[in-house]
């Protein structure tokens, strides 16, 4: 199913063409086989035509002669193809049936003969190495009873140069679809160049103006596409201040509530502490989910080996030991250096809380670079699969007693699609998940800024 899916064309022009040529090539096998059979009936009926005056003039010729003379008149006529017989005796009506469409030829020959009563025609046979009829033979009783025999050993078949026929057909059609790619071109082009536009477009900067363009529906999808965009981005403009907002209105508090807590008794201290941090950390995994990869810093090329090893050094700070893997030093990508770590600390957080000996490993591609993070934890059961990016999903009871936000994985995903690139995730039960990153990398040499 996709290789043929692979074969379909992709493209509205090409698509279009590749409609069009086929409708052409029903049409010209349906045109074609049309005239071959009309132009077979055609050459038929006039092969028939010319047999029958050839027929009726051989014997009228020797019907007109004199008795004495029919005989010398019938060889006198006769050639290497064609022998003429003229037998003065009466004979018993020859046993000579008629024989499919030829008997058209006898009625035809007996009425344009003024002088014979009744005329009998044997069929050929097509011979297909010369294309002529050959064996084509014809008796004829005259009025005065005789009878005249005509033997033709082959006969041309009238024909019409059919390939020149086919040629023009052929080179019409081709400037038909010539026209038509053309015109398609023309339809087209201002929705590639839409389509161009629009994958360009980042929120976080100023929207190009599309250019309303072309045929009226491609218009006006533009000027809706223009009107989204202004919409969009005063949305997005709305979401950053609110999330300042909020991250000033919730850090603050939370800032100030610790610090009071230092006056308190020991007994009350610490679990104010624990519960202050996890709140902190919960508004944090909050505010990175809503901003995704967005978050006004500026993209640059990313060495993810040395990333990837610093996060490593700081989880054996806090005493969670974390195996590296393979570790290509070519990995490098463009990202949002903040964002990305960001991303790939919450894969290693959630191996580490929900698994057991947590592992990373680094591979440089030819176009992207892969990040995998893995564990050899319980798993993740199948039904959970789908579901485990969603914001604040849980799963079953072992990975909900693991603590966290809830937001570890679906944070990660909208950074890493942020960036152009997709999160899988693969896990088997009793054997450990494995998370696998795809970033689209890029030479360190091209613009960096560039919107992914």
């Amino acid at each position: 199913m996709v290789g043929v899916r692979r074969l379909v064309p992709q493209s509205l022009a090409a698509r279009t063409l590749a409609a069009l040529t086929i409708g052409f090539a029903v049409l010209f096998a349906a045109m074609v086989g049309i005239h071959d059979i009309l132009l077979r009936q055609a050459v038929e009926r006039g092969t028939e035509e010319l047999l029958a005056h050839r027929l009726a003039t051989l014997m009228d010729a020797v019907a007109a002669a004199p008795e004495a003379d029919r005989d010398q008149v019938a060889h006198a006529l006769s050639r290497v193809d064609l022998s003429v017989h003229w037998r003065p005796d009466p004979l018993p009506t020859p046993e000579h049936p008629l024989k499919g469409d030829w008997s058209t030829v006898a009625a035809r020959t007996l009425a344009l003969s003024g002088l014979a009563s009744e005329v009998r025609v044997r069929s050929g046979r097509q011979d297909a190495a010369s294309d002529r009829i050959v064996d084509v033979g014809a008796m004829a009783r005259l009025q005065d009873g005789s009878w005249l025999d005509v033997d033709i050993a082959s006969l041309n078949v009238l024909s019409a140069d059919q390939s020149a026929l086919h040629l023009y057909a052929a080179a019409i059609g081709l400037a038909l679809l010539l026209a038509v790619g053309i015109a398609v071109r023309s339809v087209s082009a201002p929705v590639t160049a839409l389509a161009k536009v629009v994958s360009s477009m980042d929120i976080e900067r100023a929207m190009p103006v599309l250019v309303t363009s072309g045929p009226r529906e491609v218009r006006q999808l533009a000027e809706a596409l223009n009107d989204m965009a202004a919409r969009t981005r005063d949305a997005f403009r709305q979401r950053t201040l609110a999330l300042g907002a909020l991250s000033h209105d919730l850090m603050s508090p939370i800032a100030r509530l610790r610090l009071r807590a230092e006056e308190m008794p020991d007994e009350v201290r610490e679990p104010v502490r624990r519960d202050l941090a996890e709140m902190e950390t919960m508004v944090s995994d909050v505010l990175a989910y809503l901003r995704g990869g967005h978050a006004g810093e500026a993209i640059q090329p990313l060495a993810f080996t040395a990333l990837l090893r610093t996060i490593v050094d700081e989880f054996a700070e806090a005493a969670i030991p974390v195996r590296e893997g393979r570790m290509d030093e070519e990995a490098v990508a463009p990202g949002r250096r903040v964002a990305v770590k960001r991303a790939m600390t919450n894969l290693v957080a959630n191996a580490a809380r929900h698994g057991r000996d947590p592992w990373v490993e680094v591979e440089a591609l030819a176009d992207e670079v892969l990040v995998r993070v893995g564990d050899h934890g319980p798993g993740i059961p199948r039904e959970d699969l789908s579901r485990v990016t969603e914001p604040f999903f849980r799963g079953d009871r072992t990975r909900t007693a693991g603590g966290g936000s809830g937001l570890g994985l679906s944070t990660a995903r909208a950074i890493v699609e942020a960036h152009g690139g997709g999160l899988t995730i693969e896990s088997a039960v009793g054997r450990g998940t494995v998370v696998t990153v795809r970033l689209p990398r890029r030479t360190v040499g091209s613009d960096c800024n560039k919107t992914l």
